[in-house]
């Protein structure tokens, strides 16, 4: 197995990860986010995480100790934010390897708990298996939209926006 360095956001990685762009993105926007993240990531609102094999970027993550989803800042649980590893390099055991470094730096922060969110349609299949696989459960307060409970009868886009959230003990009941 290829050694895996998984290691924080730092400014040089901009260029290269605006190389990285996906096709439903342009250059300038995917540098712009990376710029937001290494910022936040500056005054503590973020830890970004660069995941790399042979020197070269297969993934990255991130770790918010204060989340959007109102259920999780409201009791203090961080959330593992953007995990994503490119495409030829999945099935390796590099998200596992990532989540793992993301629920150490919660646990060495002094949390009992994380959370993750994950989409509901097709493309989150692997992600839900794999998060349900590594001791994720649903918080039992349904799905959201934009970070808002969904209400009954109402109509919703299924889209990256529609989230289920997990959470995960990260230690023991006393």
């Amino acid at each position: 197995m290829v050694a895996t360095n998984i290691r924080p956001l730092q400014p040089q990685d901009l260029e290269v990860l605006g190389d990285l762009y996906f096709p439903w993105s342009t250059r300038e926007e995917t540098v712009a986010k990376w710029t937001g993240y290494l910022d936040e990531q500056q005054k503590g609102a973020r830890i970004a995480c660069i995941v790399e094999q042979q020197g070269k970027i297969v993934g990255y993550g991130n770790l918010l100790p204060s989340s959007e989803y109102p259920h999780f800042k409201q009791n203090g649980i961080p959330e593992i934010n953007d995990v994503w590893v490119y495409e030829e390099s999945r099935a390796k055991g590099i998200a596992t390897a990532l989540i793992a470094h993301l629920e150490q730096l919660a646990k060495q922060e002094g949390y009992a708990s994380i959370g993750i969110g994950v989409g509901l349609y097709r493309d989150y299949g692997a992600a839900q298996r794999l998060y349900f696989r590594l001791g994720y459960q649903p918080d039992g307060e349904g799905i959201t939209y934009k970070h808002a409970a969904v209400v009954p009868g109402e109509k919703y886009a299924v889209d990256d926006d529609l989230i289920l959230w997990l959470t995960k003990r990260l230690v023991a009941h006393e």
